[in-house]
Formats: structure tokens, sequence, C-alpha cells
């Protein structure tokens, strides 16, 4: 009987043994299929964006803007969406006979745009590039263009420099914003269009309007 009961307790630990066995062997597979499961659906969602549409997020925060002229390298210049016209600049390395100090460094770059930087007394109607927005980046040439008639100075052919030394409260940067204004929505047709420009209200414009005009 004691032998009896000894082959029961056996034969109870070996079936208990083999379950406890079969158990971990089956939540071993289960573990296994799940991290499988969760590899197919990683890779599921690393295959939604293609290399293509990374590359196109990256190019989407670089802009590109021409810079030539006086400088010692000019070319196609990468920077960064936000970099200001002074970083191109400096890139480009201007030359000892740039003339960049009408240049308004501050500014913020625009995709595409060309920069052209004359030498210091250069005739910018002649010389300057058009950029791809339709307006140009130049500095001042130092002589008359024919812009002053009858005492007054023609704001639709005045120069930086011009702008800046003979209209009171106009600075190398305000001047540079209505060559722009020009360059991109085109003559101004009376004088007072001159106050649509960035920075020019009525007490500004106030005194300087006697001494201007449009043709």
């Amino acid at each position: 009987m004691e032998n009896l009961d000894r082959r029961y307790l056996i034969a109870g630990a070996i079936f208990l043994i083999i379950a406890v066995f079969a158990a971990g062997v089956k939540y071993a597979d289960f573990k296994g299929r799940d991290q499988e499961a969760k590899l197919v659906i990683n890779d599921e969602d690393n295959s939604e964006k293609s290399p293509s549409e990374s590359s196109q997020a990256i190019d989407e925060e670089i802009i590109q803007v021409y810079v030539c002229g006086e400088v010692t390298r000019p070319g196609v210049y990468r920077l960064p969406v936000g970099a200001r016209l002074y970083e191109a600049i400096e890139m480009a390395e201007p030359k000892d006979s740039a003339e960049i100090k009408y240049l308004d460094m501050a500014r913020e770059l625009a995709d595409g745009e060309s920069i052209l930087v004359t030498a210091v007394g250069e005739n910018i109607e002649n010389s300057a590039a058009p950029s791809s927005k339709g307006g140009i980046t130049t500095p001042a040439k130092s002589s008359t263009s024919g812009a002053v008639a009858g005492g007054k100075l023609n704001i639709n052919r005045a120069s930086i420099q011009e702008l800046d030394e003979r209209l009171p409260g106009i600075g190398p940067s305000l001047a540079q914003r209505i060559i722009d204004y020009r360059n991109s929505n085109g003559d101004f047709k009376q004088i007072e269009d001159i106050k649509n420009v960035s920075g020019i209200g009525d007490k500004k414009f106030a005194a300087f309007k006697d001494m201007i005009c449009v043709r």
C-alpha cells in the first residue's frame, strides 16, 4: 500500500512538471508571436514615409539664393529658412570694391532670389540683375541718375543713395524698401503712392512731399 501511494505521488509530480513545461512553451510562443506582430506594425508605420517624402521635408527647410557681382565667390547658396541677407553676403565674400553699406543686411531672404552686389559708383540701372521674385537687391550708385527734375526728386528714377541723402527721414533701409516696392509694383502713379511702402506714414510723407515728383 505504501509503495502504491509512492508511485501515485511520483506520477503526480511528473504530470505537474509536464504541465508546467507545456504552459511555459505556450507562453514563449505567444510572446514570440506578439513581438513579431509589433515588428510588422512598426515596419508598416515606417514604410508610410518614403525616402522622397523625408527628403522633401528637409528641402522645405532650406532656401537657395544667388549672389553675384562684386564678390569673390559668386554662386547659389543654400541657407536655412529665416536666414538674413548678411549671411549670404558673408558666404560669397564681398570684395574691397563692393558697395554694401546700402544693403538691408538684416532683412530675411526669400527662396529663389538674386542678390547683386555692385561696386562703389557703379550704375545699378544698367547692371542690376532681376530675381525670380521680380525684384532686385542692389546698393545705390554714387552718381546722379537723372532723377532730379525741376529741383524735385523723381521717386520712380531715384537711386537708394539719392533717396537717402535728399529726403528727410529716409535712411538706407527705408530707401531699399522704396526700390523693392517700385521693382515689384511698377512706377508710382502719384507721389501719395509712396505711403504704400512699409514705414512711410502721413507724418514722414508730409516732411518730403514737396521735394518729390513721379515724372
